[in-house]
């Protein structure tokens, strides 16, 4: 009996360890896809709320290039009227870093506002008559680097001239930092030019994600996902195997040392019932807590009552 208990508590371990380690694969491969969904649906986040943000300076910008005062100065290139423009639109961008005008070639009135501007403005903003120009980093890092946007004056669906804005773009730092990343790296670009990050790297390897675009941008949010499983979630999901295993084992344990010692009680009890028949002693009560030793009583009990039969022949 306790080889047959011992195969059956092995075999039955052994489910319940093959079924937890099944179980512990599938649930490290959705814990790892949920960690990438996370990160993913994070920087989609950040991605949005800095397009948000952008939008809302353009469309003031957008509103300030509409302003008949605007329109009229750039017509007239008249340079008091352009000053008096100016401080108008300083006033809707209080913290602007810059704000200059650039009107058509040979009707610029004002030619230190273009020596001022730094080659990548100044480019900006001859393209902007062409077509409103996404907004982008300008400028050398810790000096004069801003956010630029540049928008068409509009008269009688024609350029007359160009507003352009430099903005401290310190709202990116502050979107990234209040952004919840428990694991993961998140990187925002303008071309090779890294403007901030927020998380942890795990590898010093170039980041070949797919990058994300923010929208009113030519920015671009590279993410790394940290797929790996800590220590302590290896631990839990091990546990969670192992417990029940041990437990099973425990109970095949305590059940075959309950299971023999009620046999060992029955046994007794069947041995007293045969010594009983062979000493042809009356059967008593046998108190026996098995079943199936109790049909062995009986059977025991109807072959007295044949052996007391008389008429008996075999």
């Amino acid at each position: 009996m306790k080889w047959l208990v011992s195969q059956l508590a092995v075999i039955c371990v052994l489910m319940v360890i093959f079924s937890g380690f099944g179980a512990f694969l599938l649930s490290t491969i959705f814990v790892a896809q949920s960690k990438v969904d996370a990160v993913t649906a994070v920087t989609k986040g950040v991605s949005l709320t800095l397009s948000e943000q952008v939008s809302l300076l353009n469309s003031v910008l957008d509103k300030m290039a509409q302003d008949p005062e605007i329109i009229n100065a750039a017509a007239q290139n008249n340079p008091d009227l352009l000053a008096s423009a100016l401080k108008k639109l300083e006033n809707h961008f209080p913290g602007a870093l810059s704000i200059k005008f650039l009107l058509p070639e040979g009707r610029n009135p004002n030619n230190t506002n273009v020596a001022n501007m730094g080659y990548a403005d100044l480019d900006m903003a001859k393209k902007t008559f062409t077509k409103d120009q996404v907004s982008a980093i300008q400028g050398d890092v810790d000096t004069d680097r801003h956010l630029a946007i540049a928008r068409r004056i509009m008269q009688n669906d024609a350029p007359i001239g160009v507003v352009l804005v430099g903005l401290n773009y310190d709202f990116i730092n502050r979107i990234l930092a209040a952004t919840a990343l428990e694991k993961g790296y998140i990187e925002l670009r303008q071309g090779t030019l890294v403007l901030a990050s927020v998380g942890k790297k795990i590898t010093e390897d170039e980041l070949d994600d797919t990058p994300i675009p923010v929208p009113n941008t030519d920015w671009q949010l590279y993410y790394e996902n940290n797929t790996s499983t800590s220590i302590g979630e290896y631990s839990l999901m091990i546990s969670i195997v192992l417990i029940p295993a041990l437990a099973v084992a425990l109970g095949f344990v305590m059940g075959y040392r309950k299971l023999s010692d009620l046999l060992a009680e029955d046994m007794s009890w069947v041995t007293k019932a045969f010594k009983d028949i062979l000493t042809e002693k009356p059967l008593g009560d046998y108190p026996v807590k098995i079943t199936e030793i109790k049909h062995i009583i009986s059977t025991l009990a109807q072959f007295k009552r044949v052996l007391n039969d008389k008429s008996f022949e075999i």
